[in-house]
């Protein structure tokens, strides 16, 4: 069967990088702080420290998580109202490798791809 050669793959290479409209501005050990352009500019700012994980946007407390026994993997929350007044949804993808290092990192904003980071 023939199959559509304008059709989106369903498996992308993992290419190395940091793609979309953001910016790392900083990364460590189960940390991020990146800064989103768009469609909103903030910055976020995700820790995985001490058994606990939270997401912090411009400061304010988006998302967190106890992770005892297992670290979360993806995290969905509303921004907050003072960065959109629409309260858009988020979502937080991470993809870890050995010793849990972050392999990919990637958000979602209102379904668009905000951020992809492969390492």
């Amino acid at each position: 069967m023939p199959t559509n050669p304008f059709s989106v793959p369903t498996e992308l290479p993992d290419e190395r990088g940091v793609f979309g409209e953001a910016r790392l501005i900083r990364k460590g050990f189960l940390y991020r702080v990146i800064e989103i352009e768009s469609p909103f500019h903030f910055q976020l700012v995700y820790d995985g420290w001490w058994f606990r994980q939270t997401v912090k946007i411009n400061g304010l407390m988006a998302w967190s998580q106890i992770s005892w026994l297992t670290i979360e993997r993806d995290a969905e929350f509303d921004l907050p109202s003072e960065v959109s007044a629409d309260q858009l949804r988020c979502k937080i993808e991470i993809n870890f490798a050995k010793a849990l290092l972050i392999r990919r990192f990637r958000i979602w904003i209102d379904n668009h791809l905000a951020y992809d980071e492969v390492l």
